[in-house]
């Protein structure tokens, strides 16, 4: 029997399930179920969520698990989004939860929600690689406005606005009891807010527009019939009436059930982004976070490599920040490659977490984005910048680790690695002094920035980590720089490096 998938999505507004099979390499869908709850709305009023919501939702949740285990589901993953992020009772929540259900939820910060969400345009769009070419994503969610620029193939650009549905909608209130042109003065707001990304958008010519999330879906069943492309003429006809206040239309949506306030709010900041995009419809997908757990567990139990693109756009946002920072691309580029080819032979005898590559690469691009403010030692610049990156398909607590890695690369001093890091799990420390020390030997084989070496192969001894170059002019900079990293890698791994020639 083929294997059964499940995924939970615990939202500001529901609390959703779906459950797929994998048959001939597909999904295909067996159940998807959504239970309204309205959690974003107590945790934007009282910051917690009260006790009858909570048990609403183990209810709901109790009621999901019996489904699963009714299909024999093998694997499942439940996450919660931004309600529980902010509930200042979310911890409580959780253990509540698992205690009442057994099962185990985890808050997901909004970069990996993202990440995963536009994962699930893989599955879920037949021109997904027509999206890639050239396209402008907007999601509009209960804690933020989220836009995305999709350029070449790659993702280049991700910005988070911190202007949700949940804040929009009291604005509105708001204004509303200030003048009856209120939606107009909130469209105005939301153009000053965003206006900074508008260059980067309409310099790109995108001609796909994508709105994303929850409300959007909500927009189209309601006014296009379910379509999931829409003329931008139809669109912008929709958008003036909710400006204007529409008695019908408001009328419509009520009937329907939906607070007319986060519908409006919804019409007004895609109205905003659609006049920025050269896109000549509006498509509407059925993504969601859901599909993009499913994607995920699929990926990992089948080693799957057509999600291969998606995986990379983390990478391909980082080198956007290295160029906006001015780093050297050669040398970043050559770096990475460097310390990849390190860390896959070091694996062979050594126990790596399974997101480290993806840590060292991520510090090998942006490694040198603390240099534009020229100190001498810049990666204390570094360390600062990285630790404050909103990264996609990255946590906060990842690129802290990457911002420690950077600050310890030891390839122009002796800089011996401190007893204990603070702010970081112990068991992420090891980690932290194994990846810096590789980057460090990466750096140093490369310090004239000339890629003057190439690594040939590798040995591991039982005394050394013998290094296989070859080497294409003379690097004493380079051998001088590769002193100052030994000790720390020999500390680290027990072994010394040792640079040797290819004959």
């Amino acid at each position: 029997m083929e294997h059964l998938f499940a995924a939970i999505d615990l939202g500001s507004n529901a609390i959703k399930l779906k459950i797929v099979q994998i048959i001939a390499g597909q999904m295909e869908t067996l159940e998807d179920i959504s239970v309204q709850i309205p959690l974003g709305d107590e945790v934007f009023l009282s910051n917690a969520i009260q006790l009858e919501t909570v048990k609403e939702a183990i209810d709901t949740l109790k009621y999901f698990k019996k489904t699963m285990e009714t299909y024999g589901v093998t694997e499942y993953k439940a996450l919660a989004t931004s309600a529980l992020r902010e509930a200042e009772n979310s911890k409580n929540i959780i253990e509540i939860i698992r205690m009442k259900t057994g099962l185990e939820i985890e808050v997901v910060e909004d970069t990996i929600e993202k990440f995963l969400t536009y994962k699930s345009i893989r599955d879920k769009m037949e021109n997904y690689k027509d999206i890639r070419k050239g396209a402008l994503i907007v999601e509009v969610n209960s804690g933020s406005c989220d836009v995305s620029i999709y350029h070449q193939n790659k993702l280049i650009k991700n910005d988070e606005i911190k202007l949700g549905i949940k804040t929009l909608k009291y604005m509105l209130l708001e204004f509303e009891n200030k003048t009856t042109s209120y939606p107009y003065v909130l469209k105005e707001l939301v153009e000053t807010r965003t206006s900074h990304i508008w260059p980067n958008i309409k310099s790109k010519k995108l001609n796909h527009f994508l709105a994303i999330g929850g409300d959007a879906k909500q927009i189209k069943e309601l006014l296009f019939n379910d379509k999931n492309q829409i003329s931008m003429n139809d669109v912008k006809k929709y958008c003036n009436k909710a400006l204007a206040c529409d008695f019908g239309l408001r009328r419509k949506v009520e009937k329907a059930n939906i607070d007319w306030y986060e519908f409006l709010a919804s019409i007004i900041v895609y109205d905003v982004f659609t006049e920025l995009a050269e896109a000549k419809t509006i498509e509407i997908p059925n993504v969601s976070l859901r599909d993009g757990i499913l994607a995920e567990l699929v990926e990992k139990s089948y080693a799957l490599s057509k999600y291969k693109h998606f995986n990379n756009d983390v990478y391909s946002l980082a080198y956007e920040i290295s160029k906006r920072y001015k780093s050297g691309e050669s040398h970043v580029k050559h770096l990475e490659n460097t310390s990849l080819k390190i860390i896959r032979a070091l694996k062979t005898t050594y126990r790596f977490h399974e997101r480290d590559e993806m840590l060292l690469r991520l510090a090998a691009i942006l490694h040198e984005i603390g240099k534009f403010t020229r100190m001498r030692d810049y990666l204390i610049t570094t360390f600062e910048k990285i630790s404050n990156l909103d990264i996609l398909g990255v946590e906060h607590s990842e690129c802290l680790m990457i911002a420690h890695i950077c600050r310890l690369i030891s390839s122009s001093e002796h800089k011996l690695y401190e007893s204990s890091i603070p702010n970081v799990f112990n068991e992420d420390q090891m980690r932290i002094f194994k990846l810096a020390s590789i980057l460090s030997i990466a750096d140093a084989l490369d310090k004239g920035k000339q890629q003057r070496i190439e690594i040939i192969d590798t040995d591991i001894t039982e005394e050394a980590f013998i290094i296989w170059v070859k080497r294409s002019e003379e690097t004493v900079l380079e051998d001088w720089s590769f002193e100052f990293t030994i000790d720390n890698f020999a500390n680290t791994f027990g072994i010394k490096p040792e640079i040797k020639d290819v004959t």
